[in-house]
């Protein structure tokens, strides 16, 4: 019959026994350090030169340094385009994307977290790849643009897809 693992430490004379308590301590503090210690200081170490490159990299290109920017310093907000132009513009867009806008017509304009919002209702009509390439050129050249509502269906007897698109553009209010 085979002695159990107990049964055999215990048989271990004691300096033996000691040598493999020793050993049992010293792996689990070398893969303590590796793993819970070294790996991450590595990365802080990563993330600190990637930080002072980009700072270095701002300095250099005259914009101001990452930690003394201040709200106002991001950047202004993108003014909304009037009504007209935002049709204007889109369907432009549309008709490059080989979409038929049916229909273009300004909504209510109203007050959403303290942005002036301006809604756009479209109807438009296309295939799916037309209609995906449309509405990331509207969110590349209309950054004070955002989609609201959108509504996609298949057009009776037909391969196009009816397309029902509500646009908010936004504004900063006008303080009184």
């Amino acid at each position: 019959m085979k002695p159990g693992f107990q049964q055999a430490l215990a048989a271990l004379p004691a300096r033996q026994l000691n040598l493999l308590a020793i050993g049992i301590v010293a792996i689990a503090a070398a893969l303590a350090w590796t793993l819970a210690i070294r790996a991450p200081l590595a990365a802080m170490r990563l993330q600190q030169a990637q930080l002072n490159s980009l700072r270095s990299s701002a300095a250099g290109a005259g914009v101001a340094p990452l930690a003394a920017a201040a709200p106002a310093d991001l950047g202004a907000v993108p003014a909304a385009p009037a009504p007209l132009d935002l049709i204007a513009a889109v369907s432009a867009s549309a008709r490059d994307a080989g979409l038929v806008v049916a229909g273009a017509v300004p909504g209510p304009e109203r007050s959403v977290a303290g942005l002036r919002q301006q809604t756009l209702d479209i109807q438009a009509s296309g295939g799916y790849g037309a209609i995906l390439g449309w509405l990331d050129d509207i969110e590349a050249r209309q950054p004070a643009v955002g989609f609201t509502q959108l509504s996609l269906r298949p057009a009776p007897e037909e391969p196009r897809r009816l397309l029902q698109l509500q646009l908010g553009a936004y504004g900063t209010e006008a303080k009184r």
